[in-house]
């Protein structure tokens, strides 16, 4: 009988990695269609899509830390698992067989 959830299993996708691949082809493109499109748009614009282009930046990589935070939580509770699984098994009077 398997203690662990599926989410805790080794090969199992952190949560957080999913909006993570989401944002990240936008992450990629706009810096791109901002320079790209600098020359035809007028420098309000152009300083909005940078600034846009920063705090993307900013989400992607703050999406990527807590996806590491949530991996190395799953990768410490699955060792607590591990190190109570070889308690040995009590009977109702306390004595271990």
């Amino acid at each position: 009988m398997p203690i662990m959830k599926p989410q805790s299993l080794p090969g199992a996708t952190p949560p957080a990695v999913t909006p993570l691949t989401a944002v990240l082809p936008l992450a990629v493109g706009l810096p791109a269609l901002t320079a790209v499109f600098a020359d035809r748009l007028g420098t309000p614009a152009t300083a909005a899509l940078a600034a846009v282009d920063l705090a993307l930046i900013a989400a992607v990589g703050a999406l990527a830390a807590r996806a590491d935070a949530e991996a190395k939580r799953a990768r410490r509770d699955e060792d607590a698992l591990d190190a109570l699984l070889p308690l040995p098994a009590t009977a109702a009077d306390g004595v271990r067989r």
